[in-house]
């Protein structure tokens, strides 16, 4: 065998095992996130009422429109407001007003044009990515034991990583955007997303990765 030929054997080799971790690390994330989905409901009747409501936010659209999956999240939050499942509402998200998007100004429009007065609307603006939210509603509000709103998948990211953290909460899944506004590279691009999402998810727990606010309102 030449010198070019096994120098390809070896590289082959190395990638194919790259591969091979890189499946392994997704199936075991996906394993280990998904044990959380029996403490997710889908129905507002057989969900148990807490105190508050966290909604985890999305990026929105110029000019401060939520997008279709942040809709369903809103929608899902005011059910359970107007079913008197929870009495507060915190809305967590990046606040990135003058640069980018601002999706707590979006989520409280959104929440009060659908009946959800404002006074029970709390604006977490450091809630940057999901481990941030769950770590700040303990350290900086004060709730240890609340509902988390978003879509299924995202629930069981959020339900892993506060069980770590020895926060209480339960999930409330709020469906994705519509079949028909939903094409085949957007689905595939949100399951690759999601599976990413939960390797990151184990990693943060194991390297005990925290808030990048910590305390701050």
């Amino acid at each position: 065998m030449t010198r070019i030929g096994r120098t390809r054997r070896i590289v082959l080799f190395w990638v194919a095992a790259a591969l091979i971790a890189s499946v392994e690390a997704v199936l075991t994330a996906g394993w280990l996130v998904g044990a959380t989905s029996e403490r997710i409901y889908s129905s507002v009747n057989d969900i148990p009422a807490r105190e508050v409501g966290m909604v985890l936010g999305a990026p929105v659209y110029s000019g401060g429109r939520p997008g279709p999956v942040l809709i369903r999240r809103l929608q899902a939050a005011a059910e359970l407001y107007h079913a008197g499942k929870v009495r507060t509402l915190v809305v967590s998200g990046a606040d990135y007003s003058g640069r980018f998007y601002n999706e707590i100004s979006a989520m409280t429009r959104g929440l009060v044009a659908l009946g959800v007065p404002e006074s029970a609307i709390i604006g977490d603006g450091k809630g940057l990515r999901t481990l941030d939210s769950i770590l700040r509603m303990r350290d900086v509000f004060g709730y240890d034991d609340f509902i988390t709103i978003s879509q299924r998948d995202h629930c069981e990211r959020a339900l892993y990583l506060a069980d770590h953290h020895g926060i209480s909460t339960i999930g409330y899944g709020a469906g994705g955007p519509p079949p028909k506004l939903l094409y085949l590279d957007e689905w595939l691009g949100s399951s690759i997303r999601a599976s990413m999402a939960n390797v990151k998810a184990v990693l943060d727990i194991a390297t005990g990765c925290r808030a990048k606010y910590p305390t701050e309102r």
